[in-house]
């Protein structure tokens, strides 16, 4: 199969380079038993999701950060015990400017192509929503569908989120905002974060 619906000039898929990748890593791409079993193919690696943003929005590069310290509990969760430690967690990154280092979105996604604790990608589509990104760990490229935090009421639901995002991206053009809710993040999870480890490697105290 090959990519044949309209693409905007300027685009991310009117890079030859990038339409040739995703004809024959996303459209044409074939998944284990244990991937389909996971639902890959139909959340990070949707095809009609991809080509859809690909073919209405360019690249633009951002900066991330991915990593964070966060308070977990130590067995269970008891709200007016302090029982937490502080932990290294990879749920997901934060896009940002790479020109004056403004934090624009938290996602989750496929992550693993995603190398901590800091770096650059390029994303097509709009990050306070969803979009697409293009990694490339270890020289080999990667493009896969990625979501808001905000899309989901429990901003560590992966599930939801991917799934969110994996409808969004099928219809999200550029000159119409998608009619969808965001959701505030929770105060009680707000209050379990800690700084991005690329701007605090060492734990942080026990009290802070």
């Amino acid at each position: 199969m090959i990519i044949d619906v309209p693409i905007r000039p300027g685009a991310a898929l009117s890079d030859p380079k990038t339409r040739q990748f995703v004809e024959e890593n996303i459209i044409n791409a074939t998944y284990d038993f244990s991937d389909r079993y996971r639902k890959i193919p139909e959340l990070a690696y949707n095809r009609e999701g991809i080509v859809n943003v690909l073919a209405n929005f360019p690249w633009q590069e951002y900066g991330y950060k991915k990593g964070r310290w966060q308070r977990e509990p130590i067995s269970w969760e008891i709200d007016f015990l302090p029982f937490r430690v502080w932990e290294k967690v990879y749920r997901g990154f934060l896009l940002t400017d790479i020109a004056t280092g403004e934090e624009i979105s938290e996602v989750r996604g496929a992550v693993s192509s995603v190398m901590p604790p800091s770096g650059r990608l390029l994303f097509a589509g709009d990050p306070k929503y969803a979009g697409v990104i293009n990694t490339m760990p270890d020289g080999e490229r990667r493009i896969y569908i990625v979501g808001s935090i905000r899309l989901a009421r429990n901003p560590e639901s992966v599930t939801e989120i991917a799934q969110r995002a994996s409808e969004l991206t099928k219809t999200m053009v550029p000159e119409r905002p998608p009619q969808v809710q965001l959701f505030d993040l929770p105060a009680k999870y707000l209050k379990r974060l800690g700084p991005w480890l690329a701007d605090h490697p060492g734990k942080p105290s026990r009290r802070s």
